[in-house]
């Protein structure tokens, strides 16, 4: 009965140590998820910058237009 007892324990004990060790895997992965919520974060605001960006060179270069073609064309 003792040894079915002390064998009840150790697989116990070996249950509980593969708990500790899966928690800590879990709590790596959920910090590695944090990190790559942050950085996809950090890259859609680069994103939506170098948008606005563009967009406003754009609008301070402005796109040549038909007209402006058509001028330079009777220029020349």
């Amino acid at each position: 009965m003792t040894s079915a007892i002390d064998a009840t324990q150790k697989e116990f004990e070996r249950w509980r140590q593969r708990e500790r060790r899966l928690l800590e895997a879990l709590d790596q992965v959920e910090g590695e998820r944090r990190r790559l919520d942050e950085e996809l974060v950090r890259v859609a605001q680069q994103v939506l910058y170098y948008d606005n960006l563009a967009r406003d060179m754009k609008k301070e270069l402005g796109r040549p237009g038909l007209s402006s073609l058509l001028s330079s064309l009777r220029k020349s």
